[in-house]
């Protein structure tokens, strides 16, 4: 029992001792330690000649990330110590530090030119002297030229978005706010707001016309985050309503758009009651009784004998003639091959007839429908 006891303490202290071992260790983890040499700091963009000014952003976001401490070796701010003093011997490493990570995004071939500067300051230095513009009018001209001439031409909203920002940045940056009371400031901001907007709704595409509308009308205006919130509401809703239109709506209606059957005659046409717009429905005719040729199905106004037969017909008619009211022919029609006009065969099987050429027969209902009997009734 005494061996058991021994054991189980002796687990106890090692268990409390792995313990203050990992409560020392998460301690550790949390306290930011000072930056040594070994450190690296890559912003993934190396400086050009083409990108001073998203560089210099980025390098100061990425070394106040660091220690917020170290932006002094940028401006000088705080002076630096005496070499004389105590402290110096730590703010020369820190500021070697800085220095070297200034060199490690920057693109070799301009690299090798600046290593020869004593501190962190002077070749941040040099490079503002390099490569900025400071406030060259000119380029602060052609951004307002930017920001209000720029249209978004079909790019994804989303890109169309970073892109104004940046120009936005830029001139708030090369243009800042000139005012020094507080309220003048205010309402500096507030004009400089109200710009921004109108230039982002006259630079979307037409299709958020509506939704553009429905912003301007508000009172007060939204800021520009907020319209960009809208539009982009918008532009979720559209895709939504033009997939249901494709799949659904589309659909169904492209499915009703079937041949009638009862169409009058229509249907060797493939046209529907729906698609043609001179459509008439179909009239009893059982009680029609024409008074010229005694047969029923039609009237006197509509009997074939009187108006004549139309070049289509087929029905074994092969020589009729127009007769007037008294019953004399006026004329012939014919339903077989077309012939020469004048008498006799044209070798081709066809006949000539009263001097009229004759139409070979294409069938074609879409006149009208045979009542049964041998004529044909016009609708």
């Amino acid at each position: 029992m005494a061996s058991d006891d021994d054991s189980n303490n002796q687990n106890n202290t090692n268990l409390s001792i792995q313990l203050a071992n990992l409560l020392n260790g998460i301690q550790a983890q949390n306290h930011n330690p000072k930056p040594n040499l070994s450190d690296k700091l890559e912003i993934g963009l190396k400086l050009n000649n083409q990108n001073y000014a998203l560089w210099a952003r980025m390098i100061r976001v990425a070394i106040g990330g660091k220690s917020k401490a170290l932006l002094g070796h940028l401006s000088g701010n705080p002076t630096p110590p005496k070499p004389t003093d105590d402290e110096f011997e730590r703010w020369e490493q820190d500021d070697l530090i800085v220095f070297s990570w200034l060199i490690q995004n920057i693109e070799p071939a301009i690299a090798g030119n600046l290593t020869e500067f004593p501190t962190a300051k002077s070749l941040w230095e040099a490079l503002v002297t390099t490569y900025s513009s400071g406030k060259d009018k000119l380029q602060t001209f052609d951004l307002h030229v930017k920001a209000n001439g720029i249209k978004q031409n079909g790019t994804p909203l989303e890109e169309f978005w970073i892109v104004m920002q940046g120009i936005w940045g830029e001139i708030d940056r090369r243009d800042p706010n000139p005012m020094t009371s507080t309220v003048d400031i205010a309402t500096y901001n507030r004009i400089r707001i109200e710009q921004k907007l109108f230039q982002f709704l006259n630079a979307i595409d037409r299709q958020y016309d509506t939704v553009k509308r429905e912003i301007l009308r508000m009172d007060p205006l939204p800021s520009v985050e907020e319209a960009y919130a809208a539009v982009r509401k918008e532009t979720a809703h559209q895709g939504i309503f033009n997939n249901t239109t494709e799949s659904g709506i589309a659909a169904g209606l492209a499915a009703t758009r079937i041949t009638d059957d009862g169409a009058l005659g229509l249907v060797s046409r493939g046209q529907t009651r729906r698609s043609n717009p001179s459509f008439k429905p179909k009239v009893d005719k059982s009680k029609l009784k024409c008074t010229h040729c005694d047969m029923k199905g039609h009237t006197r106004e509509q009997c074939f004998k009187i108006v004549g037969y139309p070049e289509w017909w087929n029905d074994g008619h092969k020589k009729k003639t127009i007769e007037t009211d008294d019953g004399k022919g006026v004329g012939a029609v014919g339903s077989s091959k077309a012939t020469s006009s004048g008498g006799g065969n044209d070798g081709g099987g066809g006949e000539a007839f009263g001097g009229i050429a004759r139409v070979e027969n294409k069938e074609d209902n879409s006149a009208g429908y045979q009542d049964g009997c041998d004529h044909w009734t016009w609708h």
